[in-house]
């Protein structure tokens, strides 16, 4: 997050931001990845550090005066600080512009909380077409941005070529994604890894990828050994661009819900998406999400691009399934490749919009607000 501020015709930053920010000449107030905090516990421990640095921000806002600021996502850091500053300025008649990126997912779950972002900010920058509609009502100038990843290079590809490199007499190949954190992976791995015994007893020669972090490869490595499935048919990786060279070769993805679902959707790779919690965490969920619009590729397209397994459902019969009528035959697997790919193009599409460039998108959208 960043303050924007003009000097001699040009646009200077000021706060905090990551390496890119800094390439173009911020130099951060203190290092962004003090704003990670996972998990309840954790984040009631740092709150009178992160409290510190946003009285800090608060006062180089108001000292340095910027055309607007801007906060990216980390929505409970944010929303505080704008909240900070405003109530720190009241009555000056001097606050400047507060933009938000990448609006909250209230429309999918907790949508009690659309007032406090609307109050908070006063104009957001959102990735998915449908989300100023919700804002706008509440008072929120919200704009739709494009999304980053409909302009990875590697989806051009794809979108002509998906499937290409599989021949059908091929032995099936699975990508399977059981999560970036260590919680997912505890709740998935063994489950996805299930799946993939049975189906070998479907699929003889059957194989799968296991794409993931490196700080997760031995956690994963771990899973495998102890599930007894042969590490000939199951390769773990964590190398550069891992995930896309297993969607390569493969068939079909195993995934867990998250943003990851939006990468297969837009590489045109058919498959099944799922996810467990704990029990206290799934009674919740329950209750307070939309299960409908869990699962991206679906909520944007409104149509079952995923089938979608949660809690009681994740069994290895489950996810074997789902993912056995894909692998059938040497039509089915096409068919299900056809079905990806169009849906790869209407999402790649719709996530555009009318944009050359995410970059380009951003910048006039932002220029609005400081001209």
């Amino acid at each position: 997050m960043a303050g924007v501020t003009a000097a001699k015709g040009q646009r200077q930053w000021i706060g905090v931001g990551g390496p890119a920010m800094q390439e173009e000449g911020l130099q951060s107030a203190f290092p962004m990845e003090e704003l990670t905090v996972f998990g309840f516990g954790a984040a009631v421990r740092a709150y009178p550090h992160l409290s510190r640095r946003m009285d800090s921000l608060v006062d180089l806002i108001i000292a340095e005066k910027p055309a607007a600021v801007l906060s990216v996502d980390v929505k409970g850091f944010s929303v505080r600080l704008a909240e900070r500053l405003r109530r720190r300025l009241a009555g000056s008649g001097n606050i400047p512009p507060i933009i938000h990126t990448v609006a909250p997912t209230v429309w999918a779950w907790g949508g009690w909380r659309a007032n406090r972002f609307a109050t908070a900010f006063d104009a957001m920058m959102c990735l998915f077409p449908f989300e100023p509609d919700y804002f706008m009502p509440l008072g929120l100038d919200a704009r739709f941005i494009s999304h980053p990843e409909a302009f990875n290079k590697t989806y051009d590809i794809i979108a002509e070529e998906t499937g290409a490199n599989r021949r059908g007499d091929e032995p099936a190949h699975i990508t399977v994604l059981p999560g970036s954190r260590r919680s997912e992976i505890s709740h998935l791995l063994v489950p996805m890894l299930g799946a993939l015994d049975i189906l070998r007893d479907d699929f003889p020669g059957l194989t799968a990828t296991l794409p993931t972090l490196p700080h997760l490869q031995r956690l994963i490595e771990q899973g495998v050994q102890a599930s007894g499935l042969d590490k000939r048919c199951v390769k773990v990786t964590c190398e550069k661009d891992a995930l896309f060279g297993s969607l390569a070769g493969s068939d079909a993805v195993i995934a867990a819900s998250g943003t990851v679902t939006l990468q297969t959707a837009l590489y045109g790779m058919p498959g099944v998406t799922c996810y467990r919690a704990g029990r206290i965490s799934a009674f919740i969920g329950r209750r307070l999400v939309d299960m409908d619009k869990v699962i991206l590729p679906n909520a944007l397209s409104d149509s079952p691009v995923y089938p979608f397994l949660f809690q009681e459902e994740v069994t290895p019969q489950g996810l074997a399934d789902s993912i056995r009528p894909i692998l059938a035959s040497p039509p089915s697997r096409t068919h299900a490749r056809t079905i990806a790919r169009t849906h790869a193009l209407a999402l790649r599409h719709m996530l555009r919009g009318a944009a050359d460039s995410f970059e380009a998108n951003v910048a006039a959208v932002i220029s609005d607000w400081l001209d």
